[in-house]
């Protein structure tokens, strides 16, 4: 019965995840067609080296592997801050407004004039916390927040290692997963060739900072499969922290926990799973009364709450039509109301009547546009925050429009895109035949869940940036197979593929 779920369940995600691909060239403002000949040729690359060339890693003494293996990882960390350190931009939007509330915030604990933002924004505030430890920690060196890029650095600097700590918990489940040195190096050649990590390093938002915690989730509930007994109620309540610590930064983490207790009455006995679940929970709610106490008792100003709060209805408004994104008339008509309760009954409204205008053709298409435009652009919108630069420099010739290496920049982006699209698709569809490891099939979950939660709330593609490692998962998984070491080069069975 459990193999049976899950085999409807992977044969579902492939129609869903085909569609998606489908539609993602269709629809792609440029040639879509081309950029998935780019992601042909990318994808037929991945697979000659997972079957010709990383194979012979595996023949390699531990000890040798480690070694290289660092040295290759430092390499690519130096790298990554270099070219963060080069595309460094002015903050705007959200993450300015984030910026320019940490000196308040580091002046006495509290946000001052900036509370009216964060009750309006409160997804924003584990950002702002997180920014705001680390701010502090830079202070003691002389840094302090602001717009020059001195101001940015910390933010910068933080950010490369949360891109860095995803890149090599993402390692690190390929170990666990796959055991192999093939299968690590392929995951982490993956991360490398991921333009969007290059792109997105200067910039310090909830997008990238959040990706870790995704990764932690999904890495102790790989260790709550191969451990027993009370190890297994410590790493159900330390999944559910990390869920939490992801949510407080980016709030769409917290379908991870829908997710997970999903896969505990998967790979658990009923009554078992009913424990892991409820630890689970009692560690968000634990934390999450916390954060809520901390914020009404000292952090935030509420009284004006009345006056500039914003019930949740808001953003699924934003997400009931037109591009699913922002809408400045839905803001504005929520705000000639005096009260919250009368700006959710409003806001109720006209979500109520956005969708009753659809038929269910109609429906199905809107739907599948904001599917195709959230999951279908190889950029993630990094080109948004990289149109201010703090000064000129070689790198702008591939960030900025109109420069000339903008457009090749933009189809390799897309084909890489492609590439991923269709690796996930094969893993999908191989899985509905094979049993996969857990954590393979509650990144599977976990996707499906944020697909179905941003058809209906505000999205764009850089929405579903902290949930990129995990396409980058299950496109290592897809190619595992041709990876698997020969038995002539493998010296120590550990090393072999289960």
């Amino acid at each position: 019965m459990q193999k049976r779920l899950e085999s409807l369940f992977w044969a579902g995600f492939a129609a869903l995840w085909g569609w998606i691909t489908l539609n993602s060239v269709l629809r792609w403002q440029y040639n879509g067609p081309a950029a998935l000949a780019v992601g042909a040729v990318l994808t037929a690359g991945a697979w000659a080296l997972a079957r010709w060339v990383l194979p012979r890693l595996n023949s390699l003494p531990q000890r040798r592997w480690r070694a290289v293996f660092g040295a290759v990882f430092a390499l690519y960390a130096i790298a990554l801050a270099a070219v963060a350190w080069l595309l460094a931009e002015v903050p705007i939007m959200d993450q300015a407004a984030v910026l320019h509330s940490l000196p308040d915030l580091l002046e006495d604990g509290r946000f001052g004039p900036y509370s009216d933002y964060y009750i309006i924004c409160n997804n924003n505030l584990g950002l702002a916390l997180l920014l705001g430890g680390w701010y502090w920690l830079a202070g003691r060196f002389g840094f302090s927040p602001g717009d020059s890029l001195a101001g940015v650095a910390p933010g910068i600097a933080l950010n490369v290692l949360a891109l860095l700590a995803s890149a090599a918990l993402l390692c690190l489940l390929a170990r666990r997963i796959f055991q192999t040195n093939a299968a690590v190096a392929l995951t982490f050649l993956l991360c490398a060739a991921f333009a969007p990590f290059w792109l997105y390093a200067p910039c310090f938002y909830s997008d990238t900072l959040s990706a870790p915690f995704v990764l932690l989730a999904l890495l102790a509930f790989e260790g709550w499969q191969r451990r027993a007994g009370r190890a297994r109620l410590l790493l159900a309540a330390g999944a559910g922290a990390a869920v939490f610590v992801g949510y407080a930064v980016k709030g769409s983490a917290a379908v991870l926990a829908v997710a997970l207790a999903i896969l505990f009455f998967l790979r658990a006995k009923p009554r078992q799973a009913l424990a892991f679940l409820a630890v689970m929970l009692a560690a968000i709610a634990l934390l999450a009364g916390g954060y809520r106490l901390w914020q009404r008792a000292w952090l935030i100003n509420w009284a004006d709450e009345e006056a500039v709060g914003m019930p949740v209805q808001l953003w699924l408004c934003y997400g009931s039509h037109g591009t699913g994104s922002y809408a400045r008339e839905d803001y504005d008509a929520a705000m000639t109301q005096n009260t919250i309760a009368a700006r959710r009954a409003l806001l109720s409204a006209r979500i109520a009547a956005n969708y009753a205008a659809h038929t269910p053709r109609t429906l199905a298409a809107f739907l599948t546009r904001k599917a195709a435009a959230t999951w279908g652009d190889g950029l993630y919108n990094a080109e948004e925050f990289l149109a201010t630069p703090q000064r000129a420099n070689w790198t702008h010739t591939f960030i900025l429009r109109g420069q000339p290496g903008y457009m090749p920049m933009v189809y390799y982006c897309q084909g890489y895109l492609s590439m991923l699209q269709l690796l996930m698709l094969a893993s999908a569809v191989r899985a509905v035949r094979r049993r996969t490891a857990g954590p393979l099939l509650l990144a599977g979950v976990s996707l499906t869940g944020l697909i179905l939660f941003l058809s209906l709330w505000e999205t764009k593609a850089r929405y579903a940036f902290n949930f990129t490692p995990l396409l980058l998962l299950l496109a290592a998984a897809a190619l595992q197979n041709p990876a698997k070491p020969p038995k002539s080069e493998t010296k120590e069975p550990a090393h072999h593929e289960r």
